[in-house]
Order: structure tokens, then sequence, then C-alpha cells
């Protein structure tokens, strides 16, 4: 696969077959995620990673801490309280959008749920890789640990997977320190489930919409 189909073909696959990713696939993705660049090559990033058994685990604690309203508190904010109207009309597209494709309707509570359950549920991937910073990172630290996490998703779909990235899971920092062993001196920045997708899945045609090259530059 050349590097243009590599990129443009990557979306948020949630739905997966049962086949466990082996260790030399994941490898192979990390080793192409390492070449992502970063501030004097301080590489501050860290993947803690379950397959098969051990992401079952996982998966089980997670889904427990969600049906059971267990208090959440991620490391650190994701995003202001408020975001710019742009932003919030994506986001609330975007929302609807998927609802839509999955044939939920807007005051279908239980569907609703169940949907959102979905991630707690690690979409039913056989995989899952934590990212994890230093706990006194600053944001030019996020920057760099963003561009290893792109280019990690890359390596995937290079050996063959697929995955999606999740900050509601970090949500429950406590539940993936314990499940993947995870140091308290490491701040809990997101999870990708990954595994073969499952092209019969109906919500895996889902695509998001992008806005154009023009929108996205400023000109000097």
């Amino acid at each position: 696969m050349n590097a243009m189909d590599l990129i443009k073909g990557r979306h948020s696959c949630r739905a997966y077959l049962p086949d466990v990713p082996s260790r030399e696939q994941v490898l192979a993705a990390v080793e192409l995620a390492s070449t992502a660049a970063s501030s004097k090559n301080t590489q501050p990033w860290m993947l803690h990673v379950a397959v098969g058994p051990s992401c079952d685990r996982v998966r089980e604690a997670l889904l427990q801490a969600f049906d059971t309203a267990a208090p959440a508190k991620a490391d650190f904010k994701y995003s202001p309280a408020e975001l710019p109207a742009q932003l919030t009309d994506r986001a609330r597209q975007s929302g609807i959008a998927i609802l839509a494709h999955k044939g939920i309707g807007r005051d279908d509570k239980d569907a609703r749920r169940a949907h959102d359950r979905e991630n707690f549920r690690l979409f039913g991937a056989p995989g899952v890789a934590v990212l994890t910073l230093p706990t006194e990172s600053e944001r030019g630290n996020f920057l760099d640990a963003g561009q290893f996490l792109a280019t990690f998703m890359l390596g995937l779909r290079e050996v063959g997977l697929e995955s999606i990235p999740m900050f509601s899971v970090a949500n429950y920092p406590g539940v993936l320190r314990e499940g993947l062993s995870i140091a308290g001196d490491r701040i809990v920045v997101c999870a990708v489930a990954f595994g073969v997708e499952d092209h019969g899945a109906p919500v895996n045609s889902f695509r998001t919409m992008r806005e154009s090259p023009e929108a996205l530059v400023a000109w000097a």
C-alpha cells in the first residue's frame, strides 16, 4: 500500500473480527511510529499494550466502571468547556451523522447509551494500546505524542490492522493503570483499540466529513 492510500484510507473502525494481532504486527507498527518527530528527540511517549485475554480483562473492567457509573476523572482536560462555534458545529454534525447511520433515533435513550457503551467495550477489538506521557508533561509533549499516535495508527494499517483512537476510556485512568500495569508517574493520554476490520459490519462504512484543503489554509 502506498503512503497516500495508507493515509487517506484511515478511518475509525468500530467493529472487528476476533483474530488476535501478533506481537510482531504490533512491534512493526510501533517501529514505524518511532520515526515520529519529537523535540530534541525526547520521545516522551510510551504504549502499554494488551491483546487477546489481557485485552478482554481490560474491556471487562472498563465496562464494569461504565455500567456502575463509577466516578470518572481523566488525568488532564481534553478541551475547554466551551469550544469555538465552528468546532462545536463539526462535533455536533459528526454525532448526528453516526447515530443516523446506525439508525438510532434522537429520543432512543437506551440505544444512545448502548452506542456510548461501545467505547468501553473497545468496539469488540482484540487489542488495545494505551498512550502515556510523564506526569510533568506540558503541551509540547502532547504535540509530540500526537505525532507518534497518528503514525502508530498508520503503522497498524500497514500490517493489515485498523484502529480507533479513544479519549473516552481515559476517564477511568485507574482502571487502565491497574489493567496494564501503568506506573503512577505516567499520564494516561488516550487508548487505541485495534484489530482486523470486520468489513461486513455496516458501522464500518461510516465516514466523517472533512473540510476542504482551502478551508484549512490561511495564505499569507
